[in-house]
């Protein structure tokens, strides 16, 4: 029966969050607005998670072009061997220093049950209908950590974080957002 709930849990959460990609256009602005405007410093110890990491895409770059630690939970297994190709591609390459590949820590699990106390930056790209789930999570972080939202905004969490910033990105004449919290207590 327990192995029936968990694998109900797994598709109920791929229904919840659907794997939605972060296009890599807009990973650079969203990257220098946190250093220039929220304190993302290259080579510190701050760090980075990213709720859904999918393919690996958002703690690749944060890695390979901050140099700060960088995590990621999926509950997808095979999102996860994806990332872990495209890390093992990126090594063989030879354009970035090997110890910045250590930076990186992609783990399966689930993020709902996840403690964010340890992480400055906080990476989200959900649905506006699991966001009602997230209240708890997001409860979790430290005092000041910045949360972005990518394309969706985090309504009803005006006791937890306050919007901060709105990017607004263009991509074919179309508009996207990332909002920009800030952790309040």
């Amino acid at each position: 029966m327990k192995k029936k709930q968990k694998n109900f849990e797994k598709f109920h959460s791929q229904l919840d969050l659907p794997f939605l990609e972060t296009d890599n256009e807009f990973i650079k602005e969203i990257f220098q607005t946190l250093e220039f405007e929220f304190g993302l410093k290259s080579n510190s110890k701050q760090k980075l998670i990213d709720l859904g990491v999918g393919n690996g895409t958002i703690v690749i770059f944060s890695a390979l072009n901050h140099n700060i630690k960088s995590y990621g939970i999926e509950i997808n297994q095979k999102l996860i061997n994806e990332a872990k190709i495209r890390i093992k591609s990126l090594k063989k390459e030879g354009n970035y220093k090997k110890k910045l590949f250590k930076k990186i820590k992609i783990k399966q699990g689930d993020f709902y049950l996840l403690n964010l106390k340890f992480y400055d930056f906080i990476y989200i790209y959900s649905l506006p209908t699991m966001q009602r789930y997230l209240k708890h999570v997001f409860n979790t972080a430290k005092k000041n950590a910045v949360i972005i939202s990518f394309k969706y905004q985090l309504k009803n969490f005006n006791s937890i974080f306050t919007l901060q910033k709105r990017l607004i990105l263009n991509k074919n004449k179309k508009e996207f957002s990332t909002f920009f919290y800030k952790k309040i207590s």
